[in-house]
């Protein structure tokens, strides 16, 4: 058991598990989770088949607005059904978005209740507009987490691909890279610098017409784990294009992936250890000033499972003890690396737990997700909350690691903690 003075602290548990009853999870739904992957795609009519408050919940896609139209499901539609409500809406959608490649058309709780037919709508009206409609299947209900949301959408960008000719130079996909504050621009001029390009960043950079290609690359570098090894594996079967798990948060991952991409293209030694010692100079020159100010601090973590390890060891890098780290979703492979910056690692942890972490292990900051926030800053803790706002910047490559450091600096010097300090 993991005990801070003869009390159970965020008490292990398995990652992949259903919430335990009456606990109050900050888990999202299934459909949350495939608005998470295929919300940024763009050249795409984006559907809610469901009750208006499931477009409106789906409208920001990690902290950015995403086009989506919905049927606006009533109760009249509950009971006598809403298939021609959807044919109508996609129909004209398609119409006022003409320059879209095609559409997807979610299914919600509602529509996911009353058991209809949609797949054949969609099919009618791929045939009479001579473009693809793919139906995502995911009511809220249909899964423990916004994990299966994820798994069902890679399998409906995958049926987008084609086959096409590999593209002679270095060309790669990056897979489950949302581009939050930015952060697929950054890791692409990195790449750039070695003379590799990105052709499609899955899915926080994409469009419909890219997707179609994504078999050009020569390699597919995986970002998350958790929501895309099956779509890189399948990929490689298929298309025999093959993959690598890299991270760009903090020095030590993003100079060891970058040694990694470049030694599969063969690209030079000395070309490959200028841009990294570029890098590293550049930003330690900037970091230097704050290190100060976070030795002997400790962290708390309650993240998902893709940001878990990373962010870990970026706090460990600016000299920070990651006290303990809990993951909303998650997998072994998540929890093994959040193992290596802090013996105490559960999943899904109910508020009650993290209000009992807060008050045992006395965190100086906590970084979690924006529905976890207010408990930390009532007792008078300073949060870092992700996904961060573009203002704020990326936090991938060493410029998103200066972004990262300023701004653990800014919340952890902020004035307004003294005041807000509370009795733990």
């Amino acid at each position: 058991m993991l005990s801070t003075l003869k009390t159970e602290v965020l008490p292990p548990k398995s990652c992949g598990l259903k919430t335990e009853p009456g606990s109050m999870s900050q888990r999202s739904c299934v459909y949350f989770g495939a608005r998470y992957v295929l919300g940024p795609i763009k050249e795409a009519v984006h559907l809610v088949h469901g009750a208006v408050g499931c477009s409106y919940y789906g409208k920001m896609v990690r902290g950015t607005p995403a086009p989506v139209w919905t049927t606006n499901m009533d109760e009249e539609n509950v009971i006598f059904g809403g298939r021609e409500k959807l044919k109508k809406a996609l129909f004209q959608a398609l119409q006022i978005d003409s320059s879209a490649k095609g559409a997807f058309v979610y299914l919600t709780c509602v529509s996911g209740l009353i058991g209809e037919d949609v797949t054949s709508v969609a099919q009618e009206v791929s045939e009479k507009v001579g473009k693809p409609v793919k139906v995502v299947s995911c009511p809220g209900f249909s899964g423990f987490s916004q994990s299966k949301g994820h798994e069902l959408s890679y399998k409906l960008i995958f049926e987008l691909i084609k086959p096409v000719e590999q593209a002679k130079e270095p060309v790669v996909n990056l897979i489950g890279e949302y581009n939050v504050g930015g952060e697929t621009k950054v890791i692409k001029e990195l790449l750039e610098k070695l003379g590799i390009k990105v052709h499609v960043s899955l899915t926080g950079e994409a469009t419909w017409s890219k997707i179609e290609t994504m078999a050009k690359a020569s390699l597919n570098l995986m970002f998350c784990g958790a929501t895309a090894e099956n779509f890189c594996r399948e990929m490689k079967r298929t298309f025999g294009i093959p993959f690598m798990k890299v991270s760009f948060y903090g020095f030590k991952s993003t100079s060891a992936s970058l040694r990694k991409i470049a030694a599969f293209f063969d690209i030079p030694e000395e070309k490959v250890e200028k841009v990294i010692a570029e890098g590293e100079k550049w930003a330690l020159s900037k970091i230097f000033p704050w290190r100060k100010y976070f030795y002997g601090k400790k962290a708390l973590i309650v993240l998902g499972t893709y940001r878990l390890g990373p962010q870990g060891k970026m706090l460990k890098e600016l000299g920070l003890e990651v006290v303990a780290a809990a993951s909303i979703f998650g997998r072994l492979d998540d929890h093994v690396e959040a193992y290596s910056v802090t013996s105490r690692v559960t999943d899904d942890p109910g508020d009650c737990e993290v209000e009992e972490a807060l008050k045992l292990l006395r965190p100086d900051i906590v970084l979690t997700n924006a529905r976890d926030q207010w408990r930390p800053v009532k007792f008078g803790i300073p949060v870092l909350s992700f996904p961060q706002p573009k203002e704020r910047g990326p936090y991938a490559g060493y410029k998103g690691m200066v972004n990262f450091a300023h701004d653990l600096y800014r919340c952890l010097r902020a004035p307004v903690w003294q005041l807000l300090r509370a009795e733990l």
